[in-house]
């Protein structure tokens, strides 16, 4: 157990570092780079939309269902970017985020046209479900409009998708490095029973269930393309999404023309604020620390489950107390 007197540094969120940038060729260091990155990216998003999502007062709502079900593919994207990074040996870490700077490992400005442009005011901090977390959100999520030339590594990046395409090509590049069976996890099977979620071959036998889970994130995600934003039916979840076809961009922007469903509100930061605030932020801790077990060493705890329900029920907590959940330890403690 992680004791808050002595935090963890999983929860100090260290700056992430942006590396020298390369501009050809992939080296073993540079693909599992690139991996620890898409990590680094699908992690990012989840404390970020889990906050939004338990900032809404009924969660019933058309709002409150599309949100959770992003919540839950994004769980699936790192699951699968983390098969695909302990595929090809990669020596992985589920940090704590840091929010309300630069999303990692993204720079938007090198996309055309600029997403920020299109969807403001946006914001990065932690907050409730609103215009401006919306609105980065569809940042977030922007789809390549155009077809990026060059098939090396760089440290520069202007959408999720294009950093796929990246790692899609250092993948193929690499395929020497690809194993079979190293660290899977699937927690996701019973939902998606019509596509391969672990890489069970290696080297070039196993390329095809590599790009593979690099399809379902994207075509989950941002559609990969404005033009190819339908789910194919084998990433379609059938079982509790209420829009199975739509990407993550698709029910963004279709929510942004809705009337904002009501959020619980923030009060006087008191004794009381604090310390639900200090017991959601030891659940983050845990939550933290079962996943990199998880996939780290491909086994999942028993109480896996247990301390993602103690996770989301923190979050919510702090909500409905009018205290707005940490994810970090914040400077000044």
């Amino acid at each position: 157990m992680i004791k808050l007197e002595n935090p963890s540094n999983f929860l100090m969120a260290k700056p992430l570092q942006k590396p020298k940038k390369v501009t050809c060729g992939w080296t073993a260091e540079q693909l599992h780079e690139h991996l620890q990155w898409a990590v680094d990216v699908e992690m990012y998003t989840i404390p970020f939309y889990m906050a939004a999502m338990y900032s809404i007062k009924d969660q019933s709502t058309e709002a409150g269902r599309l949100i959770k079900s992003v919540v839950n593919q994004e769980m699936l994207h790192l699951q699968s970017a983390a098969n695909l990074a302990n595929a090809y040996g990669t020596d992985l870490e589920i940090r704590a985020p840091q929010y309300g700077t630069t999303i990692p490992h993204l720079d938007f400005d090198l996309d055309d046209p600029n997403p920020k442009d299109i969807y403001f005011p946006h914001s990065t901090a932690i907050g409730a479900f609103d215009v401006e977390r919306l609105n980065t959100m569809c940042i977030i999520e922007f789809p390549t409009w155009k077809e990026k030339g060059g098939t090396g590594a760089t440290d520069e990046y202007g959408s999720i998708g294009e950093l796929y395409a990246a790692i899609k090509a250092g993948c193929e590049a690499r395929v020497d490095l690809l194993q079979a069976n190293a660290k899977q996890v699937n927690h996701f099977g019973n939902f998606y029973p019509d596509t391969q979620l672990t890489i069970t071959e290696a080297g070039s036998d196993g390329l095809t269930q590599a790009y593979n889970l690099i399809d379902l994130i994207t075509d989950q995600g941002e559609g990969y393309e404005k033009t190819a934003q339908y789910i194919p039916p084998e990433y379609q979840n059938r079982a509790d999404d209420i829009q199975p076809t739509w990407d993550h961009y698709e029910k963004f922007t279709y929510l942004l023309k809705q009337p904002l469903p009501e959020t619980h509100a923030l009060v006087p930061y008191g004794e009381r604020q604090k310390s639900l605030q200090q017991i959601q932020l030891q659940h983050f801790s845990e939550f933290l620390e079962i996943m990199n077990t998880t996939f780290t060493t491909g086994n999942t705890p028993d109480d896996f489950a247990v301390v993602m329900y103690k996770n989301g029920a923190a979050i919510s907590a702090c909500w409905q107390n009018g205290v707005l959940p940490l994810f970090s330890m914040p400077n000044d403690q």
